[in-house]
C-alpha cells in the first residue's frame, strides 16, 4: 500500500470528486482514476462508486478512510520532524567568560567537525544568568561553577580545572605578595572568590584590589605588571612572559559542571555535544 494512493484515496473521498482531486493534487485524471483502482485491487474491495452527481464513497471507503487520515497525519508529522531538525538544527550553550575563552573553542571545533549542519551559539554571561537563561529555556546546558540551588537544574558531567596564580615579575615569597590583586568586577565569579580568599589565608598585609571586566583586560593587567591574578591554567597562551605558581591543595582546582534543565529535552545536537565533551575531558584527562 503506497502512501500516495493513500493521499489520492483520502483527496477524492474529501472532495466527492475525481476531477476536484484531480485538481488540487495537480494529477491527470486518468492517473486518479488508475491509482484508486490499484489500491482497490490490493484490498479486494470497492473504494467508490461514480455517478452523475460525482463520486461516492462506499462502506469499504469509509472503513479506509480513518486509517488513511492517521496515516498520512504521521507521516508528514515524521517528515516535518526531519525536515526542521536539519533545516533549523541549533545548540546553544552557556559559559562564563572564562570558560568560554578556555574549553569551548575546542569543544565546538570538536562538535563541528561530527555536525557541520548544526548551528552553534555560545552566550557568555555571568553564572546567575545562565542559570535564569537555563531554567527559562533559553539555553540548551551550561557550564558553572561550583554550588547551584535551583532544583530546576540537573548536572550532566564535571571536571577540574587546575588554578593557577600568575605574575609578571618574579615572586619569591607567595605567603607575602605587597602587590594588587586583579580580578573580575562580578563579586560571584569564583576566580574572583578563590582568589581573595587565598590571600586572606596567606597574607597578612593589606593588598589593593583592582578590578576588571573582561578576561583580556586582566591579562593584559597582569603582563604590564599591575598586578597578579588567580586564574585557570588552561587559558594561559602558550608563548607568554608570566610567572606562573602552582597553588597548594584547597585552591589548586575548581569544579566545573556542565548543567541542563531538569525538565528540558535531550535532542540530538544536546546528546552528541555531551558525548563529545565526556569523550575529551576522558582523553586530556582534566578531571
Amino acid at each position: 500500500m503506497e502512501i500516495n494512493d493513500l493521499r489520492i484515496f483520502q483527496m477524492v473521498a474529501y472532495e466527492k470528486s475525481i476531477s476536484k482531486a484531480a485538481l488540487n493534487l495537480r494529477y491527470a485524471q486518468s492517473n486518479i482514476t488508475m491509482r484508486i483502482k490499484v489500491l482497490e485491487n490490493e484490498l479486494n474491495a470497492t473504494l467508490f462508486i461514480r455517478n452523475n452527481k460525482g463520486t461516492t464513497i462506499t462502506a469499504h471507503g469509509e472503513k479506509l478512510l480513518p486509517y488513511a487520515d492517521k496515516i498520512i497525519k504521521l507521516v508528514d508529522e515524521a517528515t516535518e520532524e526531519f525536515i526542521i531538525s536539519k533545516i533549523n538544527s541549533n545548540l546553544t550553550i552557556g559559559a562564563t567568560q572564562t570558560i568560554s575563552a578556555s574549553l569551548l573553542p575546542k569543544l565546538f571545533t570538536l562538535f563541528y567537525k561530527k555536525n557541520p549542519t548544526v548551528s552553534l551559539v555560545l552566550k557568555t554571561e555571568k553564572q546567575e544568568v545562565l542559570l535564569d537563561k537555563l531554567i527559562k529555556d533559553e539555553l540548551d546546558g551550561a557550564f558553572i561553577y561550583d554550588k547551584y540551588t535551583s532544583i530546576k537544574v540537573k548536572e550532566i558531567f564535571s571536571f577540574r580545572e587546575e588554578i593557577a596564580l600568575i605574575s609578571s615579575t618574579n615572586i619569591n615569597d607567595t605567603s607575602n605578595i605587597t602587590t594588587p590583586i586583579i580580578v573580575n568586577t562580578d563579586n560571584q565569579c569564583p576566580y574572583h572568590q578563590l582568589l581573595k580568599k587565598w590571600f586572606t589565608v596567606n597574607n597578612s598585609k593589606p593588598i589593593t584590589i583592582i578590578e576588571f571586566d573582561t578576561l583580556e583586560s586582566i591579562l593584559n593587567g597582569v603582563t604590564a605588571g599591575l598586578g597578579v591574578s588567580l586564574l585557570p591554567k588552561s587559558i594561559l597562551p602558550k608563548k607568554h612572559n608570566f610567572h606562573v605558581y602552582d597553588l597548594r591543595d584547597g585552591f589548586k582546582k575548581l569544579e566545573v559542571k556542565f548543567v541542563v534543565n531538569e525538565n528540558g529535552k535531550f535532542n540530538d545536537s544536546l546528546k552528541s555535544f555531551i558525548d563529545i565533551s565526556n569523550e575529551y575531558i576522558n582523553i586530556y584527562d582534566i578531571i
